[in-house]
């Protein structure tokens, strides 16, 4: 399965350019969209043309989401993302968290998050491709 849109949220320059390569190569997207931050990310999600798009589509919106941003982090992200106004849009979108924390703690903090479909570890790599496809169906 090929999907429309990933996109990329994250404040590392090198892991964004990794993973929109990782994803091309793979075919794994038609489109890659990049954020530096969460903040980006949902004045991105918030356009109308965007929401439109995403409610016309049959496949799932799919977020990489990294957790340590500076401006909005990735849970301040979620917050926002879970609000009713995004719910409404975005209802088979699936965040996968790909972080370098270990931290058990974020873990069980991201189960708090019904559209969060897995926590991986940096960087994206075209073996967790396979997973992921397997978390959003």
């Amino acid at each position: 399965m090929k999907l429309e849109k990933v996109i990329c949220v994250d404040d590392d320059p090198i892991a964004l350019l990794l993973s929109k390569l990782v994803l091309s190569k793979s075919d794994f997207a038609s489109q890659v969209i990049t954020a530096a931050n969460g903040e980006i990310a949902i004045q991105y999600l918030e356009r109308p043309e965007v929401i439109e798009e995403n409610t016309v589509s049959k496949k799932p919106l799919v977020i990489l989401l990294d957790l340590n941003m500076p401006v909005m982090d990735g849970w301040e992200f979620l917050e926002q993302f879970s609000s009713t106004l995004f719910l409404d849009h975005y209802r088979a979108a699936k965040v996968i968290l790909l972080s370098s924390s270990i931290d058990p703690n974020d873990i069980e903090r991201s189960k708090d998050f019904p559209m969060v479909a897995a926590f991986l570890p940096k960087p994206l790599t075209k073996e967790m491709l396979e997973t992921i496809l397997e978390k959003i169906k």
